[in-house]
């Protein structure tokens, strides 16, 4: 059976899934739900980031919260054609998530997580590298991406995680994602650029999860 890949414009976590589990928990129940199949993930993304401007308005706010709107674009010096991500860890070690979103619409383009036992520079690492991933099954070899995480950054350079988290009981589900992830990076070359975000004069990343 072919794969089918879920657009959810308009539910608990709008962004695409890769399972009809994974979509039904997210639209199941919730009132004035907006989801769609597609056969592939290029077709997913397209449709994701074309959605109407009333969509894509509400999913700049459920991604950016209740902080106030930044029109990143009027940076001069930010990529358009970019998307950023972020992590996000409550404590350290802790439970930890990451996402990638879509800088020119803020459409969250995907997530994953809570993992236990991780720390905030392990989802940047494994959210650049999710990011890479889904632009070579693509065909992207343009599409910019930020990162906040100079040390993410540099795990990527070197095609490893350099993390001292120690493996625990909770933990082996991530310690599986970062040897694929470093498989990853070690098999494959990119024209992608990795950009630092720059903080100080943009405001915080468009993939920030509002939680400082």
């Amino acid at each position: 059976m072919r794969q089918k890949w879920y657009v959810v414009w308009v539910g608990n976590n709008p962004g695409i899934y890769d399972s009809w589990e994974e979509c039904k928990a997210q639209v199941d129940g919730y009132p004035g739900a907006r989801y769609k199949s597609f056969n592939n993930q290029t077709e997913a993304t397209e449709a994701y980031r074309n959605g109407d401007i009333t969509v894509r308005e509400t999913l700049r706010a459920i991604a950016r919260g209740p902080r106030n709107t930044i029109n990143y674009l009027a940076f001069d010096d930010i990529i358009a054609d970019s998307i950023a991500v972020d992590g996000a860890c409550a404590g350290n070690p802790g439970m930890m998530e990451y996402r990638g979103v879509d800088v020119q619409t803020g459409v969250e383009l995907f997530r994953r997580g809570p993992f236990p036992d991780a720390t905030n520079n392990i989802g940047e690492f494994l959210a650049i590298v999710h990011a890479l991933a889904m632009f070579h099954q693509q065909g992207n070899d343009h599409t910019a991406i930020y990162s906040d995480s100079l040390t993410a950054i540099s795990w990527i350079r070197q095609c490893k995680c350099n993390t001292k988290v120690q493996r625990t009981p909770g933990n082996g589900l991530l310690f599986q994602l970062i040897q694929r992830a470093e498989s990853w990076l070690q098999a494959h070359t990119w024209k992608n650029a990795i950009v630092k975000w720059q903080t100080d004069r943009w405001g915080e990343i468009p993939a920030d999860f509002g939680r400082k």
